[in-house]
């Protein structure tokens, strides 16, 4: 375990923050393109009845997915600054540690010590909850990452019901389906970049 945190976990953390900002918008995306596939599959009658359903899941996907980043980065958010937090209070520990080595046999070396103890303490105070909500962050993308790998079933399901929908309509439902694979995709990729930063954050503490 290194002993103090480096002031570069406050730009992963901002990192993250943006990754999941991206994320959050391909969801919004995600969500109007539910909303026209359900006008679309009304258009479509009876033969697209099963598509409705499915563009329901795709709402509730879209909605939790929203929701679930909004959360990571408010995480993220509170990463960031308590590693400023603690970037601050090391280099306020290291300029109290210099000076007390400077003037140790003075009568008054007490005056230094005593802030520089308390000082060393909220470091410590801080570092245990940085790396608590490093761990809970960490959670939060697994969680989000499993729900995204259910839009490519979604997708396949939105194939299937799209080919007994009818000619007239079937190559629009596939559009869509297409449409929400492409985006669980480009979200997925923003989560793997997410984790990968946070296994950064991680190492520091290991």
């Amino acid at each position: 375990m290194t002993e103090f945190t480096s002031d570069s976990d406050f730009v992963t953390a901002a990192v993250v923050a943006a990754e999941l900002f991206k994320a959050r918008e391909i969801a919004n995306n995600i969500s109007l393109t539910a909303s026209n596939a359900r006008a679309l599959a009304l258009r479509a009658g009876q033969g697209a009845a099963g598509f409705r359903a499915i563009t329901d899941f795709i709402d509730m996907l879209a909605d939790s997915t929203v929701k679930t980043s909004d959360i990571i980065n408010m995480k993220a958010v509170t990463i960031s600054e308590l590693a400023t937090n603690l970037e601050r209070l090391e280099r306020t520990i290291e300029y109290y540690s210099a000076a007390a080595k400077s003037v140790e046999d003075c009568e008054y070396v007490s005056s230094i010590l005593v802030p520089l103890k308390k000082m060393q303490d909220d470091h410590s105070k801080i570092t245990r909850q940085f790396y608590r909500e490093v761990d809970k962050l960490s959670e939060l993308l697994e969680s989000l990452s499993r729900e995204i790998k259910t839009a490519s079933v979604l997708s396949a399901m939105s194939r299937v019901e799209a080919s007994q929908s009818g000619k007239e309509y079937e190559d629009g439902l596939n559009v869509v389906a297409d449409n929400v694979s492409e985006a669980a995709d480009k979200i997925q990729r923003h989560i793997m970049v997410s984790r990968s930063l946070c296994f950064d954050l991680a190492d520091d503490v290991y």
